[in-house]
C-alpha cells in the first residue's frame, strides 16, 4: 500500500457526484488527499490500495448499504474512522450505524460546510483507538457531572456511547426500561453532553400530576381560562425553550395532551390553554415509560403517530440484574455520595460477603431499590464497614421471603406483606366489635381514615423498597394514582 507523505487520506463513497465535488472543494488539498467512488465494489478496490483516516460513507449505494461496507472498513482498516451519510428519514439506521462502530453520521442536506470540516478534522485527528480514547474521557466527564454510574457491563457501555453520538443531534429519545434503572438520569447525561447543556433541563411525570393540571403545566394557560387561573401562566415548552424537557412516564398522558404533544414535535408551535396566539419553541424532547412500549401503542394508550415521532432514537436501560457487575461501583458511589452528605469522614466499606449478598439479590426495584437500601445502611451507625449483618434480611435470607426468590407471580405479591402492615385495619376493625353499638358513652375515638392510609401506605412502599410500581400493585392502585397520593401529600399528619 502506498500513502501520500504528509497528507491525511479522505474515502468518500457516494453514488451522487456533485457530493465528490463538494469534498474535494471543502478540504484542503494541502493537507487532504480526497478519493472518491461510487459504490461498494469500487471502495474495495481503493481499500486494499492504500490506507485512509476517514472514510465518509453514503448509506444508500447502488450494491449494497452503507452498513455493510462500515462493517467491511472495521475488519480491514481498524484505524479508519467512518462517517456515515445518510438522507432525512433515515435516522434510525444511522444510529444503527454508531452502534456497529461508526465515529459519527451526519445529514443530507448538509450542515454548514465548516461543520462539516470540524467533523472531519475531529475524525482525522488521530487514529480510531485515539479519537475513541479521547471521546470516551468526555464521556466520562458528563456521567461524573450528572451522577451516572458506567460500570464495566459492556451493554450498558455501548449505551452510553450511543446516547453521547446523538446528544449533539436534533432528535428525539425515547428512553424505555424497568422502574428504577435510571431513565432521568440518562436523559440528564444526554443534556450535559449536548450543545443545550447551558440551557435549562426541566423533567416532568406525566403519571404523577392529574390530567387536568397536565395540560396547564405542559401549555401553560392565559389568566381567566379556568377556575382559579388568577395570572397568565407560562408552561415548561415556554420555561424549556433551547433546553430539554424530559417527559417521563409519557403513556399516561390523556390522548388529548398527546395529540398537543405531537403537534409541537412536528411544528415546534403550541397555544397556551385558553389562548389564542401561537407560541413557537425550540425545545429537545426527551420521552421515557417503563410500560412496554409496543404494548401501550396496542391498547391505544399510546398514540401510534406520536409513537413514531419519539421513536427516532430508542436507549433500553438494562435491568440491575443483568449488569451485576456494576453493583460494587454502583454501591460504593451511593455509600460515598451518602457519606459525603453526612459529612462523614471516611467512608464505610462492604465487606466481601455483604457485597456478595447484594451481587446475589434479585433487584426488582433496580437501582433504586439498591440505592434505598444503602440509604436504610447509612441511617445506623456504621464501624467502619458494612457486614452481612447489616444488610436487610430480604438480601441474604431468601427463605424468610418467597418474594425475594423470583417465584411469586404478580397476583399474589400482597400475600406476602408483612403482617404489620395488614393488621392494621384488622385491629381497627377488631376494637369496633368488641365495643359494640356505638353510643356518646363509649371511650373510643376510632383513628382517621387518613392517618390508617398514610400508615398503611407508608408500610407497603417501604418494603418493596421505594419501588412504586409493586407497592401500586400490591395495593390495587395504579401507579399514577399512588404517586399522586405520594406526591401531593394527601395524608393527615
Amino acid at each position: 500500500m502506498t500513502k501520500e507523505p504528509h497528507l491525511m487520506n479522505v474515502l468518500v463513497v457516494d453514488d451522487e457526484i456533485q457530493i465528490h465535488s463538494m469534498f474535494k472543494r471543502a478540504l484542503d488539498k494541502q493537507t487532504y488527499m480526497v478519493t472518491t467512488v461510487c459504490d461498494i465494489r469500487a471502495a474495495c478496490i481503493k481499500l486494499a490500495e492504500r490506507k485512509y483516516n476517514v472514510a465518509l460513507i453514503d448509506l444508500n449505494l447502488p450494491d449494497g448499504t452503507g452498513l455493510d461496507l462500515l462493517q467491511n472498513v472495521r475488519a480491514a482498516q481498524p484505524q479508519c474512522n467512518c462517517i456515515i451519510m445518510t438522507g432525512y428519514g433515515s435516522t434510525k439506521t444511522a444510529v444503527q450505524a454508531i452502534k456497529l462502530g461508526a465515529y459519527d453520521y451526519i445529514e443530507k442536506p448538509f450542515v454548514p460546510l465548516n461543520e462539516l470540516k470540524r467533523m472531519i478534522d475531529g475524525a482525522v485527528s488521530g487514529s480510531a483507538a485515539v479519537v475513541q480514547g479521547y471521546e470516551w474521557q468526555l464521556i466520562e466527564r458528563c456521567a461524573s457531572q450528572v451522577g451516572l454510574v458506567i460500570g464495566n457491563n459492556e451493554a450498558m457501555k455501548q449505551l452510553i456511547k450511543t446516547a453521547y453520538k446523538i446528544a449533539g443531534k436534533k432528535v428525539n429519545v425515547l428512553i424505555t426500561g424497568e422502574t428504577g434503572t435510571g431513565k432521568e438520569v440518562m436523559a440528564r447525561f444526554i443534556h450535559a453532553a449536548s450543545e443545550r447543556r447551558n440551557n435549562i433541563f426541566f423533567p416532568v411525570n406525566c403519571g404523577a400530576i392529574h390530567e387536568s393540571l397536565l395540560e396547564s403545566e405542559l401549555f401553560g394557560h392565559e389568566k381567566g381560562s379556568f377556575t382559579g387561573a388568577v395570572t397568565t401562566r407560562k408552561g415548561v415548552f415556554e420555561l424549556a425553550d433551547n433546553g430539554t424537557l424530559f417527559l417521563d412516564e409519557l403513556a399516561e398522558a390523556s390522548q388529548a395532551i398527546q395529540i398537543k404533544l405531537l403537534r409541537i414535535l412536528e411544528t415546534g408551535e403550541f397555544v397556551r390553554l385558553g389562548g389564542q396566539k401561537t407560541i413557537t419553541t425550540d425545545t429537545r424532547v426527551i420521552a421515557a415509560t417503563n410500560a412496554k412500549i409496543e404494548d401501550a401503542v396496542k391498547s391505544n394508550q399510546l398514540r401510534e403517530d406520536l409513537f413514531y415521532r419519539l421513536d427516532v432514537v430508542r436507549l433500553e436501560l438494562p435491568a440491575l440484574k443483568d449488569r451485576v457487575s456494576d453493583i460494587p461501583e454502583l454501591a460504593d458511589y451511593f455509600i460515598n455520595k451518602l457519606a459525603r452528605q453526612q459529612s462523614l469522614i471516611n467512608s464505610p466499606a462492604l465487606t466481601e460477603e455483604a457485597l456478595s449478598a447484594l451481587k446475589n439479590y434479585h433487584w426488582n426495584g433496580n437501582i433504586r431499590e439498591l440505592y434505598n437500601v444503602i440509604q436504610q445502611l447509612m441511617i445506623n451507625e456504621l464501624k467502619g464497614h458494612i457486614t452481612i449483618n447489616d444488610l436487610p434480611s430480604k438480601i441474604w435470607n431468601k427463605d424468610n421471603n418467597p418474594y425475594n426468590s423470583g417465584s411469586v407471580s404478580n397476583m399474589s405479591i400482597k400475600d406476602y406483606l408483612p403482617m404489620e402492615i395488614t393488621s392494621l385495619l384488622n385491629a381497627l376493625n377488631d376494637k369496633l366489635n368488641a365495643l359494640g353499638p356505638a353510643t356518646d358513652s363509649v371511650p373510643f375515638s376510632p383513628r382517621h381514615l387518613c392517618e390508617v392510609e398514610k400508615e398503611y401506605i407508608e408500610k407497603t412502599i417501604e418494603f418493596f423498597n421505594g419501588n412504586l410500581t409493586l407497592a401500586a400493585r400490591a395495593l390495587g392502585l395504579s401507579r399514577a394514582t399512588l404517586y399522586r397520593k405520594v406526591k401531593q401529600n394527601r395524608f393527615r399528619n
